[in-house]
């Protein structure tokens, strides 16, 4: 592949049962919150605000002791002129978790640095033996894959979310009947294939 960027939503070719039943698994990674060492959350401008509420809930159930917000670019970077990271600190912040309980890395501008810079800033995360990761559902392949790069012996976990683009949700049981949804899947299985060539992210 070359090296232009793949748009959000891509044009997508006809395509069989079967290739949709291997996009979908290698684009959703199952939701399957349990406890771990560190939340990690990958940068994004539009988590839905009941999610924050889910990420509180299992915080003051002592799911994780600490979260880890990344993220500096975005669409809310673009608008405000403050990181993503900083942004969703407040929603944490406002929903009740402790200002000592969240990390926060705001210098990455994409998914590989989400963890690349956060590693650099704390390298005894190395160490830990359990994550959670909150990304959209559509996102969380290439997020499990990207992590699994970093943290080959971890055992990692999701927490997603439903992303929703012009009213349009974009959800593993359905992508494919709308061509929102459609096209933001597919560009997530290309970069997956790209990045993988390339050795950035977990095969």
């Amino acid at each position: 592949m070359n090296d232009l960027p793949i748009p959000r939503e891509t044009a997508v070719p006809p395509l069989s049962p079967s290739q949709i039943s291997a996009i979908t698994q290698t684009v959703f990674i199952p939701a399957q919150i349990q406890p771990a060492d560190l939340l990690f959350i990958f940068g994004t401008s539009i988590t839905p605000k009941t999610m924050w509420q889910t990420v509180a809930a299992y915080f003051h159930e002592r799911f994780f002791p600490q979260i880890l917000v990344t993220g500096k670019t975005g669409i809310a970077y673009g608008e405000t002129g403050r990181p993503l990271a900083h942004i969703m600190r407040d929603q944490l912040l406002i929903h009740g978790i402790s200002a000592s309980a969240i990390l926060m890395q705001d210098q990455s501008t994409n998914t590989y640095e989400d963890v690349r810079f956060s590693l650099d800033k704390w390298p005894e995360l190395a160490s830990l033996t359990t994550i959670t990761f909150l990304a959209k559902a559509h996102h969380s392949g290439r997020c499990w894959r990207t992590l699994r790069k970093f943290f080959p012996k971890t055992q990692l976990h999701a927490l997603t979310y439903d992303a929703m683009y012009d009213g349009v949700a974009v959800a593993r049981q359905n992508w494919y009947d709308h061509p929102i949804s459609r096209g933001r899947v597919y560009g997530e299985y290309l970069r997956i294939q790209k990045y993988a060539a390339k050795g950035d992210i977990a095969p």
